[in-house]
C-alpha cells in the first residue's frame, strides 16, 4: 500500500514515487519475486492521489484500506475504524451469549473479566493512538454500556442509571479506559530512544505550510492535553513524571480516579437538573393545535400531534 499525506509532497514527488516503484519492481524481478498488482493500491490523505504504474499497470486508487488490523481513511477520520471495531466486538459478544452471558454457573465478576478480555480488547484495538471526538467517545460508550447491561441482565424498563451499572460490574466508564490507554502510551513514547518513529511523530513539526481555514482537525497532542487536564496532571511538567515509569503510572492512576469521580458527579447533576425540569410546569407556547387547542410546546411535537389529531377528527 502506497499513500501520501500531504498535497505538496504528492504534487512534487510523483515522479520520485514512480522511480522508486520502478527500482522496487526491478529488484523483485532480480530475486524472482512477483508483485501482486491487484493487492497493491494507492491512497492519498487529503491530497490528490498520484498516478503510479508498475509494468504499464496503473495502480488502483482507494479511499481506505486495512493496515495491521486498523482501517486508515483518506479523510483522516477514524469513523470507519470505530464502526468496524463496534461490529467486530458485537460479533464477539453474540458468540459468547450461550456459553458465558447466559451461563448461570459463572459469577458476574467472571463474566466481566471475559468481557474485558475478549470483547473490550476487540473494541479498543489500537485505541492508544486514536484521536477521538466527543461524539465518537459517546458512540463507543453507548455500545460499552449496552454490553454491560446485557451481561447483568438489566433492561431499560428497570430505570437503572449507568453509574449503578458500573458499580454492579465493578468497572469504570469507557472514557476513563480510553484516557488510561492514551496516557500510558504517551509516557511510553516519551521514554523511547530518540529516532524511534512514534517519538519523531509526537515531537515532529512541519518545516513549511499552514493549517487550512476553519476549525482544524483534532491532533493526538490535543487529545492528550485534554486527558491531562481531566486527570489534573500539569501539562507543562508531564515529561518530568513520564521519565519515571512507576511515578507516571501512579500519577495516571490517581488522576483517573479523580476523573472518574468527576464524570459520575457530572452525570448525577445532569440527571438531577433533568428531573427538576420535568417537574416544573411548562409555560404556554405558540405551538397549539388548531383542531383541539392542545399546546405541543415544540414545532416537531405539533407536527406529530397534528397528524394523529386530524385522523381522529370525524370526517364531514
Amino acid at each position: 500500500m502506497l499513500f501520501a499525506d500531504d498535497a505538496a509532497v504528492c504534487a512534487h514527488s510523483e515522479e520520485q514515487l514512480q522511480i522508486l516503484m520502478d527500482h522496487f519492481s526491478r529488484a523483485c524481478e532480480d530475486f524472482s519475486l512477483t508483485i501482486s498488482l491487484k493487492k497493491t493500491q494507492v491512497m492519498a490523505q487529503e491530497a490528490d492521489p498520484p498516478n503510479i504504474n508498475i509494468n504499464n499497470y496503473t495502480l488502483e486508487v482507494v479511499h481506505q484500506f486495512v493496515y495491521l488490523g486498523s482501517t486508515i481513511c483518506d479523510n483522516v477520520s477514524i469513523d470507519a475504524e470505530i464502526n468496524k471495531r463496534i461490529g467486530k466486538a458485537a460479533t464477539t459478544m453474540a458468540r459468547l451469549t450461550e456459553r458465558v452471558w447466559n451461563n448461570n454457573m459463572l459469577t458476574i465478576s467472571t463474566k466481566v473479566a471475559v468481557f474485558h478480555a475478549c470483547v473490550l480488547s476487540t473494541l479498543l484495538y489500537g485505541s492508544e493512538s486514536w484521536t477521538v471526538y466527543a461524539s465518537q467517545e459517546k458512540k463507543l460508550n453507548t455500545f460499552y454500556m449496552r454490553c454491560l447491561r446485557r451481561i447483568l441482565h438489566i433492561k431499560w424498563q428497570d430505570h437503572i442509571t449507568n453509574g449503578e451499572v458500573l458499580d454492579r460490574a465493578k468497572t469504570t466508564s469507557l472514557i476513563t479506559i480510553l484516557t488510561q490507554r492514551r496516557l500510558r502510551w504517551l509516557g511510553h513514547i516519551y521514554r523511547m530512544e530518540d529516532g524511534r518513529i512514534p517519538k519523531d511523530l509526537l515531537y515532529g513539526e512541519l518545516a513549511s505550510g499552514k493549517r487550512s481555514t476553519g476549525r482544524p482537525h483534532l491532533r493526538f497532542k490535543d487529545v492528550c492535553k485534554r486527558d491531562m487536564k481531566a486527570t489534573e496532571i500539569d501539562v507543562n511538567k508531564w515529561e518530568q513524571l513520564a521519565g519515571d515509569r512507576s511515578q507516571w503510572r501512579q500519577a495516571v492512576t490517581t488522576g483517573l480516579r479523580r476523573s472518574e469521580e468527576k464524570l459520575r458527579q457530572s452525570a448525577e447533576n445532569k440527571r438531577a437538573r433533568r428531573k427538576e425540569k420535568q417537574g416544573l410546569p411548562l409555560s404556554d407556547s405558540a405551538f397549539r393545535c388548531h383542531l383541539c387547542d392542545r399546546d405541543c410546546h415544540s414545532r416537531i411535537g405539533l407536527s406529530s400531534h397534528s397528524r394523529r389529531c386530524s385522523d381522529q377528527q370525524p370526517h364531514r
